[in-house]
């Protein structure tokens, strides 16, 4: 049921900033139309949306504007009614909160981390934990030589995989100095190749989320392997 959620929160959010996008930019150009210019987000508060309005002379296209907003105001109702949802789901399971305190997890990718792993007692290694989230290299031979040039494992469980790269960037992304960041940066160095280095960090990642969840204990650097 938590993974159900988790990924249906995750694709549904695209769907619906898309669509908020979208909504944005119509109220934009039915203004503009208007002569009403407005830059910014300021025009989508409460305060920002009476004055643009008050601005519009035409009774029909402010009553047309209107209803847009109602429309954008229920798509962000409706995502923050699920997302509230799948946080009380998550309460069930208490690694949730533990896997959200490593850099770039959030309570989405820590339930589908959660649903996806189940156990983590399961994989003996780290790297059948790769392998199981298709972060693993596959190599191919005959009489010693290779047939080809290594390439990922399409073995495993691609979501997972999902799971480590949107960590990777929101580790990435952030301002404050993370130990996924620092590793990223070690890796560039050493391989001057961004996917390479990228890869790298999502092993460590899936490792550390692991290691996390079987000590039941809060991210530290030190549990990065």
């Amino acid at each position: 049921m938590n993974f159900k959620l988790a990924d249906l929160l995750r694709l549904n959010r695209f769907k619906e900033v898309q669509q908020q996008a979208r909504l944005k930019t119509k109220i934009k150009a039915r203004l503009r139309m208007q002569g009403v210019i407005v830059r910014g987000e300021g025009l989508f508060s409460s305060k920002g949306r009476k004055a643009v309005l008050a601005a519009v002379k035409s009774v029909a296209v402010r009553t047309a504007i209107k209803q847009l907003y109602a429309v954008l105001d229920q798509s962000i109702e409706s995502q923050t009614e699920a997302r509230l949802l799948m946080r009380r789901a998550a309460q069930a399971f208490p690694e949730i909160r533990i896997l959200q305190t490593a850099p770039g997890v959030g309570p989405i990718g820590a339930c589908r981390f959660s649903a996806y792993i189940h156990t983590p007692s399961r994989f003996s290694s780290t790297r059948k934990l790769w392998k199981y989230c298709r972060l693993s290299v596959s190599h191919r031979s005959s009489n010693g030589k290779p047939l080809r040039r290594p390439r990922l494992d399409r073995n495993g469980c691609g979501r997972l995989k999902d799971v480590t790269r949107k960590a990777f960037e929101a580790a990435l992304r952030t301002q404050r100095d993370n130990g996924f960041q620092r590793a990223y940066l070690r890796a560039l160095e050493t391989t001057h190749d961004r996917t390479h280095a990228r890869l790298t960090v999502q092993r460590k990642i899936a490792s550390t989320l692991r290691a996390m969840w079987l000590n039941q204990t809060p991210y530290r650097d030190e549990l990065m392997r």
